[in-house]
């Protein structure tokens, strides 16, 4: 009897446990993936305007400035959600030709073609973009135009993992101490 009621005990211990891991991740998938119990996009929302803000203060930009830079962000961000919404319904469709048991090639060429030239879009906006932010530099003072250049590098970066971050910037010993420095 003493087993039984131990066996019992453990089996209803362990369906606890899954129930509460189940709700855990269904929680997860509700927000984008991002962080649990958040919406995905609310929270890139909030990074991405903390990073801006970082930027505007670090520039010490005036605020017709900081509404122009802003405008050129979003109407980037805006052009090229656009085109990736349509790439991945391009790129959806001809998942669905490749599933099929006889694929059409004509519609395969067809659809290629459009995802190539989406593609080609999608560079033309990333160059005309450089060249808006390189416009807005160019107003820019030498010390200003430094600034947003280490912050281009250190975005790029992140965003492609080639700088990680450092696990305690103060152990790290600087490049050049002022003694150095002197003749």
């Amino acid at each position: 009897m003493m087993k039984r009621n131990r066996t019992t005990l453990i089996s209803a211990i362990a369906l606890i446990s899954l129930v509460c891991l189940g709700l855990t991740f269904a929680q997860m998938d509700d927000n984008d993936g991002d962080r649990p119990g958040e919406n995905g996009k609310a929270w890139r929302q909030m990074k991405w305007e903390r990073i801006f803000n970082r930027l505007v203060d670090g520039l010490g930009l005036t605020e017709e400035q900081a509404d122009e830079l802003k405008a050129i962000f979003e109407e980037h961000h805006e052009s090229m959600r656009e085109l990736k919404d349509a790439l991945r319904d391009v790129l959806r469709l001809i998942r669905e030709e490749l599933a099929k048991d006889e694929p059409d090639e004509e519609e395969l060429a067809r659809l290629s073609a459009q995802a190539n030239a989406i593609r080609e879009q999608m560079e033309e906006e990333r160059d005309a973009f450089k060249t808006r932010i390189d416009e807005f530099k160019s107003g820019l003072t030498i010390t200003q135009q430094a600034k947003f250049l280490l912050f281009e590098a250190r975005m790029h970066g992140r965003r492609f993992g080639h700088h990680p971050r450092r696990e305690n910037p103060r152990d790290e010993k600087p490049l050049a101490t002022p003694r150095a420095l002197l003749p």
